[in-house]
């Protein structure tokens, strides 16, 4: 398991301890029975404590990496870099393609397309 996803599956195991100290805290109001009350917040505390930490090497991990973009199957200026490669006075001479390759090359790049705006909706 990779580092973030592993420090994901722990935050997400301490807000759910959190939850549960809040649980336990409300139950021993409920009850009127104050020993309860002072552990129930006592674990809080400790969770939040251990959260501290967390948070911080979570942030750290993040902070150094460029911000996704959001449409990124393709580089910018995709078209330039094919179109001087294809149009480049020493470019290799293509072989003539038969009209039915055309036609599945064609529907081909439309399916990846659908596919693609599928994806990112």
């Amino acid at each position: 398991m990779s580092q973030p996803l592993n420090h994901r599956f722990q935050l997400w195991g301490w807000i759910i301890f959190i939850f549960s100290a809040l649980f336990f805290m409300a139950a021993s109001i409920r009850a009127d029975d104050p020993v309860s009350l002072i552990g129930g917040a006592l674990f809080l505390l400790a969770c939040f404590v251990f959260l501290v930490p967390l948070v911080a090497e979570l942030r750290a991990s993040t902070s150094n990496l460029s911000r996704p973009r959001k449409y990124f199957r393709y580089p910018r200026d995709w078209w330039r870099a094919v179109n001087s490669q294809l149009h480049a006075p020493a470019a290799p001479k293509r072989l003539p393609v038969l009209e039915h390759h055309r036609d599945q090359i064609r529907r081909h790049q439309v399916r990846s397309e659908l596919r693609f705006f599928a994806s990112i909706r």
